[in-house]
């Protein structure tokens, strides 16, 4: 416990969440270099790992073959964290627009006006 510590101390950040930063910063490099820093939604350059989001292109909860498709590197792409956000598919059973919604990564108009008017409650 001490060892964390003492990495949290120096890095000012948990070290799980350094290596997660790490990995994402050398995934957004290396995509870079083989020209595969651009939208999957949008098309447009992702111009830092900080705006990118990784994710399926089909999505793997509740098909046929989840493990395959999840694991599937064909069916892995970029976007920007923004683009993906928009495009999340809404999961059964949870309504749009909702706060569920919302915290399930819907960013539609309506999820986002329930957010805000939960946040002028406060």
């Amino acid at each position: 416990m001490a060892v964390k510590n003492e990495k949290k101390k120096q890095l000012g950040m948990d070290p799980g969440t350094a290596s997660n930063r790490l990995v994402k910063a050398l995934l957004f490099s290396f995509g870079k270099k083989l020209d595969m820093q651009w939208c999957f939604h949008c098309g447009a350059e992702i111009e830092s790992y900080k705006h990118m989001s990784i994710e399926h292109k089909v999505p793997w909860l509740h098909s046929e073959n989840p493990l395959d498709l999840y694991f599937d590197l064909d069916n892995i792409a970029f976007s920007h964290k923004s683009c993906n956000y928009k495009a999340a598919r809404p999961r059964p059973g949870k309504p749009c627009p909702s706060s569920t919604a919302y915290r399930n990564g819907c960013r539609c108009e309506g999820c986002r006006e329930i957010k805000r008017s939960e946040y002028r409650k406060y």
